[in-house]
């Protein structure tokens, strides 16, 4: 992985769980308006870059022939 795709994906979840402990340090009390638009805004993108990264590595495995299509992981 490049060390700028690894730099965003940092940047990413760094977001997200930045938001998450702004609100978590509230508890009760009013959450900041813009903890709520980073965590709403961050989520997804970070969902999607970690389960599209595990799919690609897998469907990359299966085609250079390191993983068996029958999910036993042996050549």
């Amino acid at each position: 992985m490049k060390w700028f795709k690894r730099y965003a994906i940092g940047c990413l979840i760094w977001l997200a769980l930045g938001g998450a402990v702004d609100a978590y340090k509230h508890p009760g009390g009013e959450t900041r308006m813009g903890a709520i638009v980073v965590v709403a805004a961050a989520w997804p993108i970070v969902t999607a870059v970690v389960v599209g990264g595990a799919v690609g590595d897998i469907v990359r495995d299966i085609k250079q022939g390191k993983f068996n299509t029958d999910g036993t992981g042996n050549s």
